[in-house]
This record gives C-alpha cells, sequence and structure tokens, in this order.
C-alpha cells in the first residue's frame, strides 16, 4: 500500500487566534514565510533564535517588513551548546525541565492557536512544542533542510544508537526531526521522500507544503521583499552582470574546525578548476550560515556571498540575469535539492560533491546519506 501526504485538516483555529512561527536559520524564514502566504494566515508573530550570522540584525530587517504582528528576537545559542555536552541522562533531565527554557515572552500563549517550529530538538522550540501540547494547542514542524528526510544521528556505538531510537518514547528528540509526539504534522516540500522509506517513522506526519517553492519566490511582492530584506542581492546583480557561467562552491560549519582553513579553501577551489574546466568564469563561496570564522577572498579568484543570505535566493538571480549554467559544489546541502528543483532545465545546472577532501567522520556520515537521499530524488551529481 502507498501512503500519499494529505492536506492537514486538523483542528479549527479559534476565530482570531494567532500563529507563531520559530525559525533558526534564514533559509527557515523563507518556508515560515511560504507557509503564511500559501495558507493566507492573517495574525502571525515570528521568532528568530540567534543561531545564524547576524541573527539581531535581520531580525531588525524582517520587523520593518511589516510582514508579521510581532518579532521577537531571542538568544539562545549558549544554553544549546551547553546541552551539547550533555550525556544521555543529563540530557534526560534537561528536556524534561523544559519550563527553564521558555522564554518570558512566551510564557502566556493564551492568544495563539498554532505554532510551526523548525525543529524539536532546538532547546527553546522543544520548550514552545511543550507548551503549546500542555495548552492543547496544536504544534507543526516545517522544513528545515535535507535534515527532514534523512537520519540525523553518527552514533556508532550500539548502546547510544539504541538510545536515540527509543528517545522519542521518552519525550527526547530521536535521530528524525518531529520524531517527538507533540509535534502534530511535518510540512514539507517532498514528503515523497518520507513516504517511500519504510523504515522512517515520521510517514504519518508529512503533509505537502501549502505553495510550491518556485511559485512563491515567482510572485513578485515576495521577490521585493526578499531584496529589502537581503541588500545584497543588489551587490550580486553587479557582480553577475553579463555572465553565462557561474560556479558557486557551498561550505560547511565544520571549515570552523579546520587547523589550515585557508589551505582548504584553496583545495576547495583546486577542485572546482579541474571538474569544470574553466577557468574564467566567476566562482563565488557561499558560506553556512552557522560557520563563526570569516573566508577571506583570495586575491579575486573568488567572491564571497553573504552568509545570512538563503543559497535558494541564487534563483532570483539566474533568472533575472538568463544564467545559462550553473555549477554548484557542496559537502551535501539542502540548497542542492532546493536549486536543483528550481532550476530543473536540461544542461542548466551541475552538481558536485565533494567526497575526496579530508571529512570529519560525523561529516562524512551525513554527507553520504544526503547522496542517497540525492539518488532517492533522481538527482545527477559527480564525486569530485
Amino acid at each position: 500500500m502507498v501512503m500519499k501526504a494529505t492536506p492537514d485538516r486538523g483542528r479549527n483555529r479559534e476565530r482570531g487566534g494567532k500563529v507563531l512561527f520559530v525559525c533558526t536559520k534564514p533559509y527557515q524564514y523563507l518556508m515560515a514565510r511560504l507557509i503564511k502566504e500559501g495558507q493566507r494566515l492573517g495574525r502571525c508573530d515570528i521568532v528568530i533564535i540567534d543561531h545564524f550570522h547576524e541573527a539581531a540584525d535581520f531580525s531588525v530587517k524582517v520587523r520593518e517588513s511589516r510582514v508579521w504582528e510581532q518579532v521577537f528576537y531571542i538568544e539562545d545559542d549558549r544554553v544549546d551548546q551547553y546541552k551539547l555536552g550533555l550525556g544521555p541522562v543529563r540530557k534526560f533531565f534537561f528536556y524534561q525541565h523544559w519550563r527553564k527554557l521558555l522564554p518570558p515572552v512566551l510564557a502566556d500563549i493564551a492568544d495563539y492557536d498554532e505554532a510551526f517550529v523548525a525543529h524539536d530538538f532546538v532547546a527553546v522550540e522543544y520548550a514552545i512544542i511543550r507548551n503549546f501540547a500542555s495548552a492543547g494547542k496544536r504544534a507543526s514542524l516545517y522544513e528545515e533542510g535535507f535534515g527532514n528526510y534523512i537520519n540525523n544521528s553518527t552514533h556508532t556505538k550500539w548502546h547510544m544508537k539504541l538510545l536515540k531510537k527509543i528517545a522519542p518514547m521518552l519525550g527526547l528528540p530521536g535521530g528524525y526531526f518531529g520524531s517527538v509526539r507533540w509535534i502534530e504534522a511535518i510540512w514539507l516540500q517532498r514528503p515523497g521522500l518520507i513516504l517511500a522509506d519504510r523504515r522512517n517513522p515520521l510517514r504519518r506526519k508529512a503533509r505537502h507544503l501549502p505553495l510550491a517553492f518556485s511559485a512563491f519566490l515567482e510572485l513578485p511582492e515576495i521577490a521585493k521583499e526578499c531584496y529589502a530584506l537581503y541588500p545584497e542581492l543588489a551587490e550580486i546583480d553587479a557582480l553577475v552582470a553579463g555572465q553565462e557561467v557561474i560556479s558557486v562552491i557551498l561550505t560547511d560549519p565544520f571549515l570552523d574546525e579546520m587547523p589550515d582553513r585557508p589551505g582548504y579553501v584553496r583545495e576547495m577551489l583546486g577542485k572546482v578548476a579541474q571538474a569544470t574546466g574553466d577557468d574564467r568564469s566567476p566562482v563565488f563561496l557561499k558560506q553556512h550560515p552557522g560557520e563563526k570564522l570569516a573566508v577571506d577572498a583570495d586575491e579575486g579568484r573568488f567572491a564571497i556571498l553573504p552568509k545570512q543570505l538563503p543559497s535558494e535566493l541564487l534563483y532570483l538571480i539566474i533568472v533575472k540575469h538568463k544564467i545559462r549554467k550553473l555549477n554548484l559544489f557542496s559537502f551535501g546541502s539542502t540548497a542542492i535539492l532546493n536549486l536543483y528543483d528550481l532550476c530543473r532545465t536540461d544542461n542548466s545546472m551541475d552538481i558536485f560533491i565533494f567526497d575526496s577532501l579530508m571529512l570529519k567522520p560525523d561529516v562524512k556520515v551525513i554527507s553520504d546519506r544526503f547522496c542517497e537521499l540525492a539518488e532517492r530524488h533522481h538527482i545527477q551529481f559527480r564525486l569530485v
């Protein structure tokens, strides 16, 4: 029997009740905005958590957009870093005391009917989920990236694998995002990838997003809004003007831990030149928003794209300037799935996955799982 993602009728919202969104990354903001637009939601608030570069400045721009009734900016990165260092037993009690993790501004949720969060393992988001559920209100998850489609546990010891598997039964986040029982639905671009995986415990929660990502970005008011939120787009316009081919390297947070970061970047550039055979078209390096350290442009060999810019917004640039070919290099990224779907025309996009560079074991595990996911999504790519 083949399962299908169905529209989520769920509970009826109370008349006049508000909807709360929570995001920790720029791409998640686009997903939250898409749901608001696609469901034609009126009164909505959004929480922006400080898990990405210049999150505070971004929250100011979001507030100035006047799209949301209220915009809250919350700092909790230290709390989440503390949680990551805990063992299984201490982590259990950490999550059980979720009320201590709840931001005071969200202690009273009487005005809200529903919450949309991007994760169930981030401390503040977990507390919000539990708070809504304890009040009999709906909590849903929305797509945060390709992590929604894979098992994110990187444990290698059998007892840790077992603990991660049974964690949702204990009220703790598991290897699959949204596995805690208080999440009622998970809104995704590609729910079919979950429905087709019999090992995935989230199959009955998967829902289609209310609007296709391409249709959302092609709305004139959304494109205008994106250019206001990300004025850097106008700078990129100037850099690509007159170009037919561009190459983009997507980096990863583990780059912060590399002892010779400049040397590693040069290795990536060498792979780009070798794979494309093109030393004339511009090369752009797009850092992950979770990276803490900056990468300096190397004597004009490449240009730096802003960390906080969602890579998916390159689609606006590609369409506007009629870019004929995009060469995309990555260790495995949500942007590959999204740009592939957005730019799906013959020979308009080549995808390369870094495989021969030195990778930490946990990064290698996730990269390999991404490659498996890409194959299931019928995406052609080359290992370099």
